[in-house]
C-alpha cells in the first residue's frame, strides 16, 4: 500500500467514526437534534475519502486493490455503504446508517490495525483474469449479508423494545426491517451461491502450482452458505417469522466476516 492510500483510509476511518457518534446521539436522544443528517454526509464524505485512497493506490502501486487485505476492505465498505444509502432512499428503510457507520467504521479498522497481504493474487488474478469474476460476485454476496445483517440488529431492538411495551421511533418498524433483511439477504445469498460455485470450479480444475485442494477459504464458506439457506427456506417457503430467524442472518454475517478477513487462501507459490 502506497503512503498517500493510507493516510486517505485512515482519514475516512475518522469519518466512520464520527458518523457512528452522530448516528449513535441521535438515537439516544430520540430524533430530536437532526444530528442523522450530519452523520449521513460524514459516512458519504468518508467512502468519497476512501474510493480517492484506493485510487491512489492503483495509480501509484499499479496493482489490483484485490491483491491487499486492507484495499480489498476498503472497497467492500464503500461499495456496502453506496447500497446501504441506496435503500435508504429508494428502499424505504430509514436510518439504515445507525447499523452501516459502525459496520464500516469496524471493518475497516481491521485491516488498518492487522494488515494481511493475499501472497501470489496479483499474479494469478492477472494470469486468470475470470478469477477476478469470481471475487467481485462473492464480493457482493458480502455487501448483501452486511445490509441483511443490519437490517436484523434493527428488528431485533425493535423486538426487544416492544417486550418492553414500546417501539423507537428513529428506527424502521418492525415489518420494513424483517422485509429488509429478507431481500438483502435473499440477494446477498443468489451472489454468494454463485461465486462459492466459481470458486469449487476454480478449486478443481486450478493449475496446481497456485491452490491446493483442501484450501480453507473456499470451504469454510460452506457454513455461511448454509446458515443463510436455512433463513432462506425458513422465511420464503416455510413463511416463519420472529427474532430467532434474524438471529441466523446474524450468525450468517459473523461467519462471512470471520471467513473474509481471518481466513487465507493457501496459495502454493
Amino acid at each position: 500500500m502506497t503512503t498517500a492510500c493510507i493516510v486517505f483510509l485512515c482519514f475516512s476511518l475518522l469519518l466512520y467514526l464520527i458518523a457512528t457518534l452522530l448516528f449513535q446521539v441521535q438515537f439516544l436522544l430520540l430524533n430530536k437534534t437532526g444530528l442523522d443528517v450530519w452523520g449521513r454526509r460524514t459516512l458519504l464524505l468518508g467512502a468519497i475519502v476512501s474510493t480517492i485512497g484506493l485510487g491512489l493506490h492503483v495509480a501509484f502501486s499499479e496493482r489490483s486493490p484485490l491483491s491487499n487485505m486492507l484495499s480489498l476492505v476498503s472497497l467492500l465498505v464503500v461499495v456496502f455503504v453506496i447500497i446501504g444509502f441506496a435503500a435508504e432512499r429508494w428502499g424505504r428503510v430509514p436510518n439504515v446508517g445507525l447499523v452501516v457507520a459502525p459496520l464500516a467504521f469496524l471493518s475497516l479498522l481491521y485491516p488498518l490495525l492487522m494488515p494481511v497481504r493475499f501472497e501470489g493474487a496479483q499474479s494469478v488474478l492477472l494470469q486468470f483474469p475470470w478469477l477476478g469474476v469470481h471475487v467481485l460476485v462473492t464480493l457482493l454476496g458480502y455487501v448483501g449479508f452486511a445490509l441483511a445483517f443490519c437490517a436484523a440488529v434493527i428488528y431485533l431492538i425493535q423486538m426487544r423494545m416492544l417486550k418492553q411495551g414500546q417501539l423507537h421511533r428513529y428506527l424502521p418498524a418492525l415489518d420494513t426491517a424483517g422485509t429488509a433483511t429478507f431481500y438483502a439477504a435473499g440477494a446477498g445469498f443468489s451472489f454468494f451461491t454463485v461465486g462459492l460455485v466459481m470458486g469449487v470450479v476454480w478449486l478443481f480444475d486450478t493449475p496446481g502450482e497456485f491452490l491446493g485442494r483442501r484450501d480453507p477459504k473456499i470451504w469454510m464458506a460452506l457454513p455461511t452458505w448454509l446458515l443463510y439457506a436455512i433463513y432462506l427456506y425458513a422465511r420464503g417457503i416455510r413463511h416463519q417469522h420472529g427474532s430467532r430467524l434474524k438471529w441466523l442472518v446474524v450468525a450468517g454475517f459473523v461467519s462471512a466476516a470471520a471467513n473474509l478477513m481471518g481466513v487465507r487462501h493457501q496459495f502454493l507459490e
